[in-house]
C-alpha cells in the first residue's frame, strides 16, 4: 500500500516546500480541468487522472499540516512495527515446522513482558510479607544514625514536648520558643 510520501513522490523527510512543490508540479499534470483540455485524452483517463488527482490532494491535505504529518508518521510507524512482527511470527512459526525450534524474541515479546510483570509483582510481595514493617523514623535511624527532628515546645503545666497549636489560646498566651527534638519525645495526642 503505497504511503502519502509515495503519492507526492517527496521523501519522509522531506521538508514542507518540497511536499508543496510536489503538490502543485501533480496537480498541474493530474487536475481534471487541465489534464482534460489536451484532446488525445479518453474519459477512462480522465476518470483516472481524477482519482489520482483526490488521492495527491487526501496526501498534501495531511503533509501540509505539521500536526496531521506527525500524527501520520506515527501512524505509520505503528503500523511498521506490526507489519514487522507479524513477518518474525510468520519466519519463526516456519522455522518451527521446518525442525529449526525455538521463536523468535519479536513474536513472544508481548508474552515475555507479561510474564516478567507478573513475576516482578509476587516478587515484591513475597518480600514484602517475609520483612517485618518498620516505622520511617526506625529506617531513617537505622540508615543515617540520626534521629528525626521536629520542631516542639515545652510545656511548663506537664514538663512535655508538644506540636505547635498556634490556634491553642495557652500556645498563644505563653508564646513559647520551638525547639527541634527527636519525634518519638513528642506528645501528639494533646486534648487542646
Amino acid at each position: 500500500m503505497p504511503t502519502h510520501y509515495d503519492t507526492l513522490g517527496v521523501s519522509k523527510s522531506a521538508s514542507t516546500d518540497e511536499i508543496k512543490k510536489a503538490y502543485r508540479k501533480l496537480c498541474m499534470q493530474y487536475h481534471p480541468d487541465v489534464a482534460s483540455s489536451s484532446s488525445s485524452t479518453t474519459s477512462a483517463t480522465q476518470s483516472k487522472n481524477a482519482e489520482k488527482f483526490k488521492r495527491i490532494s487526501e496526501a498534501y491535505s495531511i503533509l501540509g499540516n505539521e500536526n496531521k504529518r506527525r500524527r501520520y508518521n506515527f501512524d505509520i510507524s505503528v503500523s511498521g512495527i506490526h507489519e514487522l512482527r507479524k513477518k518474525a511470527a510468520a519466519a519463526a512459526k516456519a522455522k518451527g515446522t521446518a525442525g529449526g525450534g525455538g521463536n523468535s524474541f519479536a513474536a513472544t515479546l508481548p508474552r515475555n513482558v507479561l510474564i516478567g510483570g507478573i513475576l516482578g509483582v509476587a516478587g515484591v510481595t513475597f518480600i514484602r510479607s517475609i520483612m517485618p514493617e518498620k516505622e520511617n523514623n526506625d529506617v531513617h535511624h537505622e540508615h543515617t544514625g540520626k534521629k528525626r527532628l521536629v520542631e516542639a515546645w515545652l510545656d511548663p503545666k506537664t514538663n512535655r514536648w508538644e506540636k505547635p497549636r498556634p490556634w491553642d489560646q495557652e500556645y498563644q498566651r505563653l508564646q513559647p520558643v520551638l525547639q527541634f527534638v527527636p519525634r518519638d519525645q513528642v506528645d501528639s495526642g494533646g486534648k487542646r
